[in-house]
């Protein structure tokens, strides 16, 4: 396992320095008698700092050279207050040809204090092959894929489990972004003139935005909020569907990655328009699955639990205990799992099986 880490020295000038390029001077960090008027007593630096920091071990160390950031998570556990030195550990977590998933945490390098702990997600970007600008004709575009066999489509293919599926199929994976905006005429038409001939034999959807903790009467922008957190992951899985009726394989199956936080219990909806669409997986799966068998083609929506990884990746050490105790056999079923599970699901299809919703969490309690 990959590990790394540096120290940083941290002044008040460079807080001061901090907030001069960020443009956040709110007086917690910037105005000493207001920071004196607080419980922290002195001036505390900005949160924004330990991302810098993040992105340093991305680009410096863990990949390094050929890092290309494609999100970043952080949990703030104490305030950072200068002078002091930090001392920043990563690990990657998991790493393929393609991504990468790193851990980091942020401590006091004297006293061993955790102040951050925190997670990022890497894939790589080439150097150009073609100097001269021009475009060589066996370039392909990402995703795409040599050969003729057929294609396992994947959306979300950077996340935790999208990575696990990518290791799984290989060259026969495709990955889908949001940027291909399938649920357009124009990218739904860009995915087929990329497949050219290959047929698809199955299509998984595991791309989800990442979900948002506000309370629905909260939200500043409802429309904006649902239109980006609900509508654009349904319409991608239609797209999907749409997909598979025009190149599907016989016997292709779409698989729709639910979630028990469409339930309520132990979430408490903290995540209320993640819960909305997830929710929504089970009857999509219904309507797809009777729509698509005409095509040969079958639809199932499959449940996970506490997933070890991705999303959850921010776990304290106290929930994770908590969910594990939770589980008759006393795990978390972790990404490459819950990818081999999805495999199993494509490798045996059956038609009776088509609109079903199938809840993998082990049996583990409520």
């Amino acid at each position: 396992m990959k590990t790394s880490h540096f120290d940083v020295k941290v002044t008040e000038e460079a807080l001061a320095a901090f907030a001069a390029l960020s443009g956040d001077y709110n007086p917690l960090h910037t105005d000493a008698s207001f920071a004196a008027s607080t419980v922290y007593r002195r001036r505390v630096l900005h949160g924004a700092f330990a991302a810098g920091l993040l992105s340093r071990m991305a680009g410096m160390h863990l990949p390094g050279e050929r890092c290309l950031l494609h999100g970043m998570r952080l949990k703030f556990i104490a305030p950072m207050i200068p002078p002091l030195t930090l001392r920043v550990d990563g690990c990657v977590e998991r790493e393929t040809d393609t991504v990468g998933d790193v851990t980091v945490t942020v401590t006091d390098a004297e006293t061993g204090r955790r102040y951050v702990e925190g997670s990022y997600s890497f894939g790589y970007h080439e150097a150009s092959a073609e100097p001269s600008g021009e475009t060589s004709a066996s370039c392909t575009e990402p995703g795409e894929r040599a050969g003729g066999e057929d294609i396992i489509l994947i959306t979300g293919a950077t996340g935790g489990l999208g990575s696990a599926l990518r290791d799984i199929y290989g060259a026969r994976a495709f990955a889908i972004s949001r940027n291909d905006e399938i649920d357009t005429d124009k990218g739904w038409a860009s995915i087929l003139n990329r497949l050219g001939d290959r047929r698809v034999s199955a299509a998984i959807h595991c791309g989800w935005p990442t979900p948002d903790n506000s309370k629905l009467i909260r939200l500043p922008n409802l429309t904006e909020a649902l239109s980006a957190g609900l509508c654009a992951p349904l319409s991608q899985a239609i797209a999907l569907a749409s997909i598979l009726a025009e190149k599907g394989a016989p016997n292709a199956s779409l698989v729709l990655v639910g979630s028990t936080w469409s339930r309520s219990g132990r979430h408490l909806w903290r995540s209320p328009i993640y819960s909305l669409g997830k929710a929504l997986m089970p009857t999509l799966a219904q309507v797809l699955g009777m729509e698509l068998s005409g095509h040969q083609t079958r639809c199932v929506a499959v449940s996970f639990d506490n997933l070890a990884g991705g999303m959850n990746a921010q776990m304290s050490s106290a929930q994770r205990l908590a969910n594990m105790d939770r589980s008759p056999w006393g795990e978390l079923m972790d990404m490459s799992q819950a990818a081999e599970s999805i495999r199993w699901l494509i490798d045996h299809p059956t038609n009776f099986i088509s609109g079903a919703t199938l809840e993998l969490s082990g049996g583990a309690i409520p």
